[in-house]
């Protein structure tokens, strides 16, 4: 199949492991297998984090799931999957999800104590396999009753892309679920989605009980990955993807318009920073800034690094890292740019900031911590 890295990270992703995985054994099935123990976790891969106040959780590699307060000392959580984790997000400090490949969505409603798997590949692949067949159907009657040429080449056009997701469908059913979610998001307890590879959107409005697909909710026919779902100040939704995918949701991803997309290579993440502004970075350190969240201009970062990740520091300034231990820190308001690299050298795919100066990365070297120089510094005052 053509197509490119789903996210800068993970185009390493799966050549790095940590001391303890699992032997190889028959009949192995990553997908229902508890993550093992680690002595060092901290230490695998890791691409996924959640900040709530003074608390982190970490998510990664073979099921990994941390949480800790101080980097240096780490409790692992007991998880039912040993599949790569790849994102987490909360609703409150109770209710939080896990999104991961093989098509796992985890719930904990105890704070990440506990986990429980509350969606996996096969119930992923029912589900999109359902609404494959009944695109088609819709398809092969909007080219019958076409109101001229061009319009049925167009829809033909779709029906050959969604043949091309039917047959992978096809085979999933034979070799066993493969999709991974790349993200996912709740705007409350009971309304959220989730999103992955090949255009994948599946959308809740019962807490989880419940999913519905929602491919077809963006202009995405060839299927294009979807990495990252970012809320905005007003309760708008961003999401982000291969190949320059830029789209906005008013209504809780419902519907979503079509955004104008600076860049046509693959955007890796999103954030919006304490001015309103819309911050979209991704392949080859291209990163651009919107006032109004359609109109976009470009930020000379002076790296052709991919940025895999970002977030606000306490003082208001945007921080992106990336591959090769980047990190970019950036005034919002006057576009000023410094640049560090962290001594690992290592891919990065997030970052967070504890107290002060200090940062907690996270990568295929596991948990990381960088200082930055001070403020006064930073800011060449």
């Amino acid at each position: 199949m053509k197509r490119i890295a789903i996210a800068g990270i993970l185009a390493s992703a799966l050549a790095t492991a940590y001391a303890s995985a699992p032997e190889p054994i028959e009949n192995y099935d990553p997908l229902h297998t508890p993550a093992p123990q680690a002595q060092r976790a901290d230490r695998g891969l890791i691409t996924g984090i959640l900040q709530q106040g003074e608390q982190f959780i970490a998510v990664g590699g073979f099921g990994t799931i941390i949480e800790f307060s101080d980097p240096a000392h780490w409790q692992q959580r007991e998880v039912p999957t040993t599949v790569l984790l790849t994102a987490i997000n909360a609703i409150d400090d109770e209710h939080i999800w896990v999104a991961g490949h093989d098509g796992v969505l985890l719930q904990s409603t105890d704070g990440g104590e506990t986990w429980q798997m509350r969606l996996d590949g096969h119930q992923l692949l029912e589900l999109e396999y359902e609404w494959l067949q009944v695109r088609q159907a819709e398809l092969e009657d909007a080219i019958e009753n076409a109101e001229d040429e061009f319009e049925a080449e167009e829809l033909e056009f779709e029906l050959d892309e969604l043949f091309f997701h039917i047959g992978g469908a096809e085979i999933q059913f034979d070799v066993g679920p493969t999709k991974p979610f790349l993200d996912v998001h709740f705007f409350n307890r009971d309304v959220g989605l989730a999103v992955g590879a090949y255009g994948t959107i599946l959308r809740t409005t019962d807490g989880g009980a419940n999913w519905s697909v929602k491919n077809g909710a963006i202009d995405n026919i060839v299927g294009n990955h979807i990495n990252k779902l970012v809320e905005g100040p007003d309760g708008e939704l961003i999401l982000v993807g291969e190949a320059g995918l830029l789209a906005r949701s008013d209504d809780q991803g419902e519907t979503f318009e079509m955004l104008d997309s600076p860049y046509h290579g693959s955007l890796f993440g999103a954030l919006y920073d304490d001015l309103g502004q819309l911050w979209i970075y991704g392949l080859r350190g291209n990163v651009f800034v919107s006032t109004d969240g359609y109109d976009f201009e470009q930020v000379d970062t002076n790296t052709r690094y991919n940025l895999n990740a970002g977030t606000l520091l306490n003082d208001g300034r945007v921080v992106l890292a990336g591959h090769s231990g980047t990190l970019l820190v950036i005034d919002p308001a006057t576009r000023a740019l410094l640049r560090f690299e962290h001594e690992s050298s290592s891919p990065l795919a997030g970052v967070r900031q504890t107290a002060d100066h200090q940062l907690i990365l996270i990568g295929r070297s596991g948990l990381l911590t960088f200082t930055l120089p001070a403020v006064t510094a930073m800011r060449g005052n």
